[in-house]
């Protein structure tokens, strides 16, 4: 065996760091969809029914979620900017999702009660044209608020939840380019997901890969910067 040979293989050589760093985007892609798990029962139980039963049991199972999303883009930040594998998956995602319960938790539960109420509507108006659009422009901008309080957050911005949730909603605006690039990243991890034969396997790794490119958007178009700036 060559010498080239022998450091490509090597424990700390590129071979390594390669598979530690896919392992990496495969747990946090695996523990994310944990959180997602609760919604996803709560929805098979239903049905398909949107009883008034399912809809509260499908907005209080979808609180998981916004912390999930906390501590994906926490754990791939990690990825980014620690030299090496980060280590300890399972402790850095969870501790992160307390962090992000306990620090924005009247966010999550927001939008969850929005959740809620979009439910209510689309059973109640969801056939007409702009019932339909005022659903779909709602549901596309929760996330990309949550998105934008959890990226603020990590950034370093201070204060209780509503003050984060104003610093990345500000950011957004001033980049405007970043929301718009998190809604089109999210859109291609779904579709993804769903592609015949491959969609289950990179479905894997979807999230994990759509908060390592929320996080290169962010630094790339000044969003962290601005989001921190007092």
């Amino acid at each position: 065996m060559t010498a080239a040979a022998r450091a490509w293989l090597a424990y700390d050589g590129p071979l390594s760091r390669a598979l530690l760093s896919a392992f990496w985007w495969f747990i946090v892609s695996v523990q994310f969809l944990a959180t997602a798990l609760p919604f996803a029962a709560a929805d098979h139980a239903s049905g398909g029914r949107l009883s008034h039963a399912a809809i509260w049991l499908g907005a209080l199972a979808a609180l998981p979620i916004g912390p999930g999303g906390y501590a994906a883009l926490a754990c791939m930040r990690l990825g980014l900017t620690e030299p090496g594998y980060p280590g300890r998956p399972l402790r850095r995602f969870w501790g992160a999702w307390a962090e992000g319960w306990k620090r924005l938790w009247r966010l999550w539960t927001g939008a969850a009660a929005i959740g809620l109420l979009l439910a209510y509507n689309a059973v109640l108006y969801g056939g007409g044209d702009a019932a339909f659009a005022a659903v779909a422009a709602v549901s596309a901008l929760v996330p990309a608020a949550l998105i934008a309080a959890s990226a603020a957050a990590l950034a370093g911005a201070a204060g209780p939840a509503l003050a984060v949730l104003t610093a990345g909603l500000r950011a957004a605006v001033r980049r405007p380019q970043a929301p718009a690039a998190w809604l089109a990243v999210a859109a291609l991890a779904y579709g993804a997901a769903q592609l015949p034969v491959v969609g289950a396997n990179l479905g894997l790794f979807a999230p994990a890969a759509c908060a390592w490119a929320i996080l290169i958007v962010n630094a790339a178009t000044g969003f962290d910067r601005a989001a921190a700036r007092p």
